[in-house]
This record gives structure tokens, sequence and C-alpha cells, in this order.
């Protein structure tokens, strides 16, 4: 009797192949391993089938479907060399899926040769090959097919885990504690033996990372932040918080936890439990609620494996200093609200920058308010709370966050008229420069104005030879004697400005080299008002000296050398009031 006619597709090859999409040639190497395996699950089949370790029972004599499947399973087994009635399992309708699942991966074992290999792809339980047989889901013929394979072989039970019903497998064995999850004896121990974060036992508790093994046994807070986790068969496991910042690990630690049951809710078997708190923070105060609630959350979150381990014990550090609702909170540091000077040692920067961020610390608390600033100097501000929050750790990035709100009236306090303020303000504002480098100009620059001011008519605009012998002194004063000497040589408008120049020269004993520059006349003039000039610098002199003293009348000893001056010169124009 003829075969069946081929059927061949367009673009087809004579005598090409097809294959299923996701499936694959096995090498040579691939079908030994999986010849291996399933030499195994045929040698030993019953190693699928999970312990009912469960003895309650359901309403109105059901039989739970754990039960069920066990004895399809049981059924399958004991027609493991049946070829064909495996095959008509293996497509059947009834019976459930694991059972359909372990009749085609029968089939498999029993075929002679592995020519064509399926792919399994899974975001957590990784890759994987299998030999298709049948219509059963590819998880759980991965799980017949791996039977030996803690992780693997609960995923044939999926559905099950969905209903409610939980299973746990390791090496030591394989069982269903019904519907409520009650760790088995061993289980833990056993995750942990194989997970990549090594433990060590110390004082009857797994520690991971160098902890105080006494600590951890007594929940208590010590030096080291740590995770307390407390698993429901009485197992208690330290985390050091920075074991987490090790990039190089590929699982992490909880995620191969969770995989080892089946729904994977670690959080229904285990107690997790922050111990850690801020530097500063009263040794028997608790934390405030909400950092409480926030903590919980993270770490929910963690054992939901929603939150990457990467970033978990900055997370909940974060969870803890962004809900404290009083004090200042510097870095991973708290100091109460009292001690501005614990609060500004905690951060790096010169006395000019800490005396700025005291004056602003001091207008928050004024105003009952409160910042919270990021690494990168970036301010939230908060209304009736005084708590201070900087991540970082640097002055200039506290001032950097409070310059537009403070720095305009920080430099009017600092003694800038209205004009100079706002323009410095605007300037570092527009382009910020160190902090401690612009305040220490700024304060230069007003002790310079300051010193300055002293002076009589400092801001006045005088006419005459006088205004040009004023002209000079505060040149003097604000560039020093060489500017001014190299301006008065070029004083050249008329023979009684020259001979002011000269006799500035001469009243500072620079007056020898320097005669071509002036004509005869001039240098007649200027010698007649040396002393009266050499009178007015020494007026200027004691103004403008570091031991300046107001009581001494400086200002009066200069507006008197100043008119005498005038008057020896036979300058018309009288001086302006003061």
């Amino acid at each position: 009797m003829a075969g069946p006619a081929g059927v061949e597709f367009p673009g087809q090859k004579k005598g090409q192949r097809m294959r299923m999409r996701g499936t694959k040639q096995a090498s040579a190497d691939a079908q030994k391993r999986m010849r291996k395996q399933l030499q195994r699950l045929l040698d030993e089949p019953e190693k699928v089938m999970p312990d009912m370790v469960w003895t309650g029972k359901l309403p109105w004599g059901r039989i739970d479907p754990v039960t069920k499947s066990l004895k399809e399973l049981r059924k399958v087994i004991d027609h493991r060399t049946n070829r064909n009635w495996l095959r008509k399992r293996m497509m059947s309708k009834k019976g459930g899926g694991v059972a359909k699942a372990l009749a085609g991966s029968l089939v498999a074992a029993l075929d002679d040769e592995i020519g064509m290999v399926a792919t399994f792809k899974h975001p957590i339980y990784g890759n994987g090959a299998f030999v298709r047989k049948g219509d059963a889901k590819p998880a759980s013929m991965v799980g017949m097919q791996h039977v030996h394979h803690p992780r693997l072989r609960l995923l044939p039970w999926e559905e099950h885990a969905k209903k409610g019903w939980w299973l746990f497998s390791w090496r030591g064995g394989f069982v269903c504690t019904g519907n409520k999850p009650e760790v088995p004896t061993g289980w833990v121990l056993d995750q942990l033996s194989r997970n990549e974060f090594s433990s060590k036992e110390s004082n009857e508790v797994q520690l991971i990372g160098d902890l105080n093994p006494e600590d951890v046994a007594n929940s208590t807070i010590g030096e080291i932040g740590y995770i307390r986790m407390n698993f429901h068969d009485g197992t208690v496991v330290g985390l050091r918080g920075d074991v987490f910042e090790d990039r190089g690990v590929k699982d992490g630690f909880i995620q191969p936890l969770a995989l080892g049951m089946m729904p994977p809710k670690i959080s229904e078997i285990v107690d997790a439990e922050l111990m850690w708190r801020p530097e500063g923070w009263p040794e028997n105060e608790a934390l405030p609620e909400a950092a409480t609630e926030r903590v919980k959350e993270v770490l929910d979150g963690w054992l939901g494996l929603s939150v990457s381990e990467k970033f978990l014990w900055n997370m909940l550090k974060q969870a803890v200093l962004a809900n404290l609702e009083s004090g200042f909170v510097v870095g991973d540091a708290w100091v109460h609200e009292s001690d501005v000077d614990a609060c500004i040692a905690l951060f790096s920067g010169g006395k000019e920058e800490q005396d700025a961020a005291r004056w602003i610390i001091a207008k928050l608390h004024e105003e009952w308010r409160g910042v919270t600033i990021d690494g990168e100097g970036e301010a939230e501000w908060l209304e009736k709370e005084t708590v201070i929050r900087s991540r970082s750790t640097t002055l200039h990035n506290f001032l950097k966050a409070c310059w537009a709100e403070f720095g305009y009236s920080l430099l009017i306090d600092m003694g800038l008229n209205d004009d100079d303020a706002s323009s410095t303000w605007q300037k570092q504002l527009d382009k910020p420069a160190p902090f401690n480098n612009f305040l220490k100009k700024v304060i230069s620059a007003k002790q310079e104005s300051d010193r300055i001011s002293r002076i009589p008519w400092f801001d006045t605009n005088i006419e005459g030879l006088c205004g040009e012998v004023q002209s000079l002194v505060l040149n003097a004063a604000r560039n020093g004697l060489g500017k001014a000497n190299s301006a008065a040589k070029k004083l050249r408008k008329s023979i009684e400005i020259a001979a002011v120049g000269w006799a500035w020269l001469s009243t500072h004993g620079k007056e020898s080299g320097n005669e071509w520059h002036f004509e005869q006349a001039a240098r007649d003039k200027g010698g007649e008002w040396v002393p009266s000039l050499k009178g007015l610098w020494g007026a200027a002199e004691k103004l403008l000296s570091d031991d300046f003293d107001e009581g001494e009348k400086s200002a009066e000893l200069y507006v008197k050398a100043m008119e005498k001056f005038r008057k020896s010169c036979g300058e018309q124009t009288k001086l302006p009031s003061l």
C-alpha cells in the first residue's frame, strides 16, 4: 500500500525536512545529555511525585487536586514500558496535564534516537532543552525531563500552585504541604548551601557577611547594619547590608530561595526586619511610623522579587532617612535639631562655608521650614517641618541647593549693599563657583570696601586739584602704592595737575629718575605742596591701617589735612560737606 502523500510548501527544496519553530537539531553532546536525563526518568519515575505531607481534608469529601494528579501519575508509571498506551495518554484531554507531560517524556525515553530537541527559555528559571512529545505544556515537560533538578521539577505543578497548593523541592526531598506553606525541615539550609552568597552557622544562626552572631540571635542592632530573616521553621538568617553591593553575583540571594518552592512566594514563609538605625539616632527610640511602613514596603518588594538587590540596601536606608520628621539628616547620620554645630561637623567644607550654612539653618528654623537636598545639590522645600535632610555631605552642595532661596539675604547680612548683593547673588546662581573660594572673595571684597569707606569722600566726586589727590589716595588704597605712583606719572593736563603728580611722587620718595616726566614749573609748584600732601597721606595711612581705631578721630585729621592741601595749592573751590 502506498504511503500518504507528502506535503510540500512553496519554496521548499526537494527532500528538505521541515522543523517546528523553537526546535533545533540535537548535537552529539546534547543527545548524550538528554539520553542520560531520560534514562534517569525511566529508571526512577517516582521522583516526579512529591510526598503529600498534608493531612487535612476538603469539605464535602472532595479529593484535593494534588492527590488526584498523584493517582494519575501512578497509572502512567505503571504503564511506563507500554509505548502505545503512553502515546494515547500524552494526547488525552483527560487526566490532567502533569500526567500527560510524564507520559510524553516516557515516550521520549523509550525512543531509540533523539533527533530534534525543543528549546525552553524562561526569564527566571533559565534556558533548557527537552524532547517534545504530545501536547503537554513545555514547562511541564521540562520539569519531567529534568526531574533530578530541584527547581525545574516544580514546573509541572504550576497550575496546582495557582489554586493554592504549596510544594517545596530541595536535594533532600520533594513535598506538598497542602494549602498552607509549611517549611520542611532541611529546606532552608539546603537552599542556603547552594546560594551564591555563602553562609556560615554561628550561635545557631546563619550569617551572610561579617556579623556579630549574638546581635542576630538576639535581634540587636549593632555597629553593622543587616537584615534579619526569621523563617517559619525557626531558621534565623542575618544578611549584612553591604553584601548586596557585590555586582558580581549573578542570581542574587532571594530569587534562588523563592525558586525552591511553588508558588515562589518566599514572603509567606519568612519575616524580614531591617536592623539598622542612622548614626546618632537615640538607642532606645523607635523610628517614626512612616519610616517603619516604608521599610516594610521595600522589604515586601524584595521578597516579592520586584526590588533589585543591587539597590536594596540603599533603598532601605533611604526609607528610614527620608521619613525622619525632625533634626538633621546628613548622609547616613542623624543629629538633634538643637545641635547645629554637630550638624555642621557632618559636612566637609571651609570656615566660610560653615558660617554661611549656620546662617541658613538659623533662617530655616526661624521660618519653621525644612529642606531635602539630593546628592547633586537640588532642593525640595518643606513647609511647617524643621527637618533638614541632605544626601550630600559637602557644604558646597548644601549652599548650592539653598542659594536661590537664601543667597541674596545672606549677602545683605554680610554687609553688601542692595546692588552689589543682587549682582553677586545672580552671578553665583547662574554659574556656581566653589562656595569656599566664592565666599572668601566676597568677604575679602567686603573688608576692602569697608577699609576704603573709612576715607572721607570715598564715594563723592571732588573737583579740582583736591579731586586729583583724592583719586591718587583711593587708587593707592585699592590697588597699592605702585599703581598710584604710575598714575601720578601720567598727570599731564596742566602745570597744576602735573604738579600734583610730582608732589605725590616726592611725598613717597619716588621723584628721583622721574624728572624728565615733568616740566620745571610743575616740579617747582609740586615741591611747595609736598609738606601738606605728606600730612594728608599720613592721615590716610591711619585710616587704612589694620589697627584703625574710630576713637582716634582719624577721619577728622584727614579732612583737616585735605583742607590744608587745598589752601597750599591755592584751590578756590571748597571741599564738599561730609
